[in-house]
């Protein structure tokens, strides 16, 4: 038996561990990432069916959890993550703000599905508007709202407590554990949701709670050292003022972290369609929800086994490499998935791969973000990347809600031409989905090739030894 690797320390910053405190730490943060699964997992797959049960549009699923949701996301992302970058308490810079915003998250959530009964009671419009349009808008971006403290935070939380030489791994098994709860969701909870959306809002709300707030008890972040300016005696408009040039000088004023960003930008916004993708294979395929739900469990059990082993290749490859030949064979099965998925065998077929590669690049990712942001300002400069995402994913989902409605509404005689061709057989059924997000995939991978050989490889040292 090795002993070396149990008298091995593990350090991070201030913090030092064992072997077995550092399975602790991991054992707790991969909880925390099933608590945001699970928040993502139900939200995600159950609100577009309430939206619909309740006569709401594409566009307004669109407006809301795209545009809207986006917005908020450019305001807050910057802010927040400043905020905890420069915060210094008891609980850490990360752990208080996850931990104080548990209980209002999890409340909104758990209200999703009884907002017909307040509507109710309701004129049927308030000020010219929808009174269904503005109670459910309302309720989900007061959800959003709190809900970003822990989708932002945690991730900018993981570099503070897991040891760099052990990232790979870690978003391997971060990965994996995600696609567990995503598969026993898909499984048995998937075909529920559009019929009793009233129990699985709230049994997440409560399974959140208790998953969050086991993670922010158990882990505990090292000792930082004071924020820059901190004993600055300038009024606090002006500290605001320089904080926000500051930002955009970090952010912004360097070709390196710009380009960097735009990579980012061009395979974040492929997921305006996520909303949409479950409608291509209902409307589009003709799957039933129970055959949607055993497909998601199959590919869970695929992306399980593909994450895991994706760490060690990561690790052992470099991240860079991984990324691009993962996001290059993604953008070739989206493609793929739009010309010949027709039923549920064709779509297990072409889905497998996809779900394989489309694992491989999100552990990749993970650990690229860790050799290019400096760790004294991760939560900030990681944000400069998912506000541009944010901003420009907002503006894409008008468009694109607009286009989604067009499509659902159309007609056999319905065309759409460009030039002497028409279009409308490869796009009817949500087919576009898959183009669109094969093509953004593709760009990405394109733009991180030119980044890594470019800047990347003249670059020294790593930012976390920064």
């Amino acid at each position: 038996m090795n002993t070396s690797l149990f008298k091995k320390r593990y350090t991070v910053g201030t913090l030092e561990y064992s072997f077995w405190q550092m399975m602790n730490i991991f054992f707790w943060m991969l909880w925390g990432s099933i608590a945001l699964t699970s928040l993502g997992q139900t939200f995600g797959a159950s609100t577009k069916f309430l939206y619909r049960a309740n006569g709401l549009s594409d566009t307004f699923l669109a407006v809301v959890t795209g545009t809207i949701f986006g917005m908020i996301n450019v305001v807050m992302n910057p802010v927040l993550s400043t905020m905890s970058d420069r915060h210094r308490g008891r609980l850490g810079r990360r752990v208080p703000y996850i931990l104080y915003t548990a209980l209002p998250t999890a409340f909104f959530l758990a209200a999703m599905p009884f907002y017909p009964y307040l509507i109710r009671l309701l004129p049927e419009t308030i000020l010219g508007f929808s009174t269904v349009s503005l109670v459910f808008g309302a309720g989900s971006i007061l959800y959003w709202f709190f809900y970003l403290y822990v989708a932002i935070l945690y991730f900018y939380l993981i570099p503070d407590v897991i040891p760099a030489e052990l990232m790979g791994r870690f978003y391997g098994l971060f990965r994996v554990s995600g696609v567990i709860f995503g598969t026993a969701f898909s499984w048995w909870v998937y075909k529920y949701v559009q019929d009793f959306p009233q129990y699985i809002y709230p049994a997440c709300a409560v399974f959140y709670l208790l998953t969050i707030g086991g993670m922010c008890y158990f882990v505990r972040e090292g000792g930082y050292p004071p924020p820059e300016n901190s004993g600055s005696k300038l009024p606090w408009y002006k500290k605001l003022v320089a904080t926000v040039k500051q930002y955009i000088s970090d952010c912004y004023g360097h070709k390196y972290y710009l380009v960097f960003y735009i990579t980012g930008v061009a395979y974040g916004v492929h997921g305006c369609i996520n909303m949409f993708m479950d409608f291509f294979y209902l409307e589009g395929c003709g799957l039933t929800m129970a055959e949607l739900g055993k497909l998601g469990a199959i590919l869970g059990v695929v992306g399980m086994i593909s994450c895991f082993c994706a760490g060690f290749v990561t690790d052992k490859l470099g991240a860079f490499a991984t990324s691009i030949i993962s996001l290059l064979l993604l953008a070739l099965s989206y493609f793929s998935c739009g010309i010949f998925i027709h039923g549920y065998t064709s779509a297990l077929i072409l889905r497998i791969p996809q779900s394989v590669f489309g694992c491989i690049y999100a552990v990749a990712a993970g650990r690229i973000l860790v050799e290019v942001y400096p760790r004294s300002k991760f939560g900030m400069m990681a944000s400069g990347s998912n506000l541009l995402t944010s901003l420009v994913a907002a503006l894409i989902n008008i468009p694109f809600g607009l286009f989604s409605d067009f499509m659902r509404n159309s007609t056999p005689e319905t065309t759409l031409m460009i030039g002497k061709y028409d279009l409308m057989p490869l796009l009817k059924g949500y087919r576009f989905t898959n183009y669109y997000a094969g093509f953004c995939i593709l760009v990405s991978m394109l733009l991180l090739t030119y980044f890594y050989f470019h800047y990347q490889r003249k670059r020294v040292g790593n930012a976390f030894d920064e």
